[in-house]
């Protein structure tokens, strides 16, 4: 892009630590720039570019004015927005990158960035387990790209696979660590303290706490590949890295599967890396294996990445999509795995449901057909919601137990979605259970 006059032009939604970062990682790159970037917070997309690097006097103010910006743009500056909308109809951009971790948001923005002709690179992949199906079909449909990002867990975990898969392995399980032991009670009060050493968002470490971020990234990455998680919430054990192809095979060879074809998590060690199992039957094939010392156990194998550098990986994915026009990860082919809403405390009658990573639902893997047959609520679509009746701690919550807020983007793609798919509507009013 660079040889032909001029870089990948990014647009990006959301200037938070994952955005900044990656503004800060571009800068140190030839041949892409972020040129454009909205945030809602007052002077948040002007000081992103400053702790990059950019001179003030480079950066321009802009309200309502897409065409404007484009000039700008043109002329050599970058231009600090609050309004996503007007971002996504700037005319000389590439690709947008969205990249503010609500699902909501991410709904509208990758759904206005691909209808207005740009490829669509998505962080957020709390939105994508909700809507990605419908997003990547649409992109598809008007000829340009929706993906997922290198070096998040899921554009990670598809890497392995695809190489595997060239290879001709056997795929047995997919899966990630966590570092965190799983406690679903988790909220912003009883993270807070770490929160604040880490200098993270509460709300964002209490959402790796409680296990959303990793259901909802097991979630990408099943549905990205066609692996479902075998029970709710997967199985999760504890683990090293070596003890990888022993625990994550069938249970015939000694392992935790009902059979081969899952996705699961481990927490301990393996965190933040990511890993795929294999297996073949080739003796050759064996033999050099077991010779090249990969780590194995009875006929099964780790390949098993240590790292996954979230945002900073982030522009490999941009790149692929503008210059090959290639997706990193997306969901092509109908969803196997879904991530439901479980209710972290006593709900009550008349409550709200509040943000993710917050103080009344958590997210939970489960198979798709499941979340179906017994009306099980997407996580995505939850915030906002109101409450009909009492739901205890620790159940999952039913569309029969919620009037939700239709007027959200993502509800609305969330029923384009199902329509695409076939699937039954819900329409917010009870639907029984099976």
């Amino acid at each position: 892009m660079e040889q032909r006059g001029h870089p990948i032009r990014v647009g990006l939604v959301g200037a938070g630590q994952m955005g900044t970062g990656l503004i800060s990682q571009i800068e140190k790159m030839v041949g892409m720039r972020v040129v454009a970037v909205a945030d809602v917070l007052p002077g948040r997309a002007g000081a992103a570019y400053a702790q990059a690097g950019l001179a003030p006097e480079r950066v321009a103010w802009e309200e309502d004015r897409p065409e404007r910006a484009g000039e700008r743009i043109a002329g050599g500056q970058v231009v600090a927005t609050h309004s996503s909308d007007l971002l996504v109809e700037i005319p000389n951009l590439d690709v947008i990158v969205e990249s503010t971790g609500v699902p909501e948001v991410g709904a509208r923005v990758c759904h206005a960035g691909i209808l207005a002709r740009k490829h669509v690179v998505n962080m957020n992949v709390e939105c994508d387990a909700t809507v990605g199906y419908y997003l990547a079909n649409l992109a598809r449909a008007s000829g340009m790209v929706y993906t997922l990002v290198a070096g998040d867990e899921p554009g990670a975990v598809r890497e392995l696979y695809d190489f595997a898969d060239a290879l001709g392995f056997e795929i047995v399980c997919i899966g990630k660590g966590k570092n965190n032991p799983l406690d679903v009670t988790a909220n912003p009060d009883t993270v807070g303290p770490r929160a604040r050493e880490q200098n993270m968002s509460p709300k964002m470490l209490a959402s790796f706490v409680d296990g959303t971020k990793t259901m909802v990234e097991m979630t990408a990455m099943g549905n990205s590949t066609g692996y479902a998680p075998e029970v709710r919430g997967a199985h999760g054990p504890s683990a090293s890295v070596s003890d990888l192809p022993r625990l994550f095979v069938p249970q015939a060879d000694g392992g935790i599967l009902n059979g081969r074809g899952a996705v699961d998590y481990a927490v301990g060690s393996i965190a933040p890396g990511v890993f795929v199992i294999i297996t073949t039957d080739q003796p050759k094939i064996i033999a050099d294996l077991n010779y090249l010392h990969l780590n194995g156990h009875g006929g099964y194998w780790a390949l098993y990445r240590p790292y996954h550098l979230a945002n900073l990986e982030t522009p490999i994915s941009i790149a692929r999509a503008v210059v090959y026009n290639e997706a990193t990860i997306s969901t092509l082919r109908p969803p196997v795995a879904e991530t439901i809403a479980m209710a972290k405390r006593d709900l009550r009658a008349g409550e709200k449901i509040d943000a993710l990573g917050g103080y009344t639902v958590y997210g939970m893997i489960e198979r798709a057909e499941v979340a179906e047959q017994e009306g099980l609520v997407p996580l995505g679509v939850v915030v906002g919601a109101t409450l009909t009746r009492d739901v205890p701690q620790g159940q999952a919550l039913q569309y029969s137990d919620l009037e939700l807020d239709e007027s959200q983007w993502i509800f609305h793609l969330r029923k384009l979605q199902e329509k695409l798919l076939g699937q039954r509507q819900h329409s917010g009013q009870a639907v029984a259970a099976a």
